[in-house]
């Protein structure tokens, strides 16, 4: 692995981009690592929008693949792109944010779509009329599959999800259907030190805490499905890191909730213990797809 920094875009070139009040700057920061697969359709995406004030940056975590020379070819799209050894997505997200030029951020994962060609469009006449003190703004989630088949809408407006929880945390928004106001994160960036998966939900929390988000009817992103739930290893860190944050936040959850995520936190450890991966992962997208009765189907072997 390269341990040296190699970078480019089309700022270097051609300079920033400027917004206006109407048609305002949103910058998209995405992090890669070894991404060449899917980082195609994200490109596509964000190259078909017919919003022209876009400011892409990409945090690469020095790539073995083609992950480099496929930045290197889509300069016309991408505005900064940099690649060099990081500890993991949150620190890459870190390094991106001094780059930072738009009035609007929002994180998209690599293989992650914007909804259709003119997506910024009707997020920018939700943008433009919204109060100079709101810091996020968030709509829908299309969560899909490897092969890019819908597996689910997601569809939580603040209103039904406000005082609700899930698992040891308060119900959130999907993070990669967020626009976060940029002065965020003049005092606030990503604990890479202390989480590796949670801190997203972190941050968004410390956010909310002063000022509750704006939640908009318009489909955003089409996010690719292959978090928690595909690997055995990073539910078990996902679980310790939201029991962590539910400690540092001193949260009182309703006595039947908390009750009920203890019996399921100790159910998910015995499945653990007695089925291999693909078992318990099949288990889960099972349990999944019950519940969420618009999921097609979620397990990938």
């Amino acid at each position: 692995m390269a341990d040296y920094r190699t970078e480019g875009g089309r700022e270097l070139t051609y300079g920033i981009k400027q917004g206006t009040p109407e048609q305002p700057l949103i910058t998209i920061i995405t992090s890669t690592f070894n991404a060449a697969r899917d980082l195609h359709w994200t490109i596509e995406s964000i190259r078909s929008q017919t919003y022209p004030n876009i400011q892409w940056i990409i945090a690469d975590g020095a790539s073995q693949d083609d992950t480099v020379d496929i930045l290197k070819a889509n300069e016309d799209v991408i505005d900064y792109w940099f690649s060099e050894p990081d500890s993991g997505i949150y620190d890459a997200w870190n390094k991106a944010i001094p780059y930072i030029k738009g009035e609007w951020v929002q994180f998209l994962g690599a293989g992650d779509e914007l909804y259709c060609t003119t997506t910024y469009e009707a997020v920018t006449d939700v943008l433009k009329f919204v109060e100079i003190d709101t810091l996020l703004i968030y709509g829908n989630t299309h969560l899909i599959d490897s092969s890019r088949h819908e597996i689910q809408k997601i569809k939580r407006p603040w209103t039904e999800i406000k005082g609700t929880w899930c698992g040891f945390l308060p119900t959130l928004p999907m993070h990669p259907e967020v626009f976060h106001r940029q002065i965020i994160f003049h005092s606030e960036t990503f604990d890479s030190q202390n989480y590796k998966i949670a801190a997203d939900a972190l941050l968004l929390l410390n956010v909310i805490e002063s000022c509750e988000p704006i939640y908009f009817d318009v489909p955003v992103v089409k996010m690719l499905e292959g978090g928690v739930s595909s690997n055995i290893n990073t539910m078990i860190r996902a679980l310790e890191e939201t029991r962590k944050i539910f400690a540092y936040k001193k949260y009182k959850i309703p006595f039947k909730h908390l009750y009920k995520e203890k019996i399921k936190l100790i159910c998910k450890k015995i499945l653990i213990n007695i089925f291999p991966q693909i078992g318990v992962c099949f288990i889960f997208s099972c349990f999944r797809a019950l519940k969420y009765r618009n999921i097609k189907w979620i397990y990938r072997k």
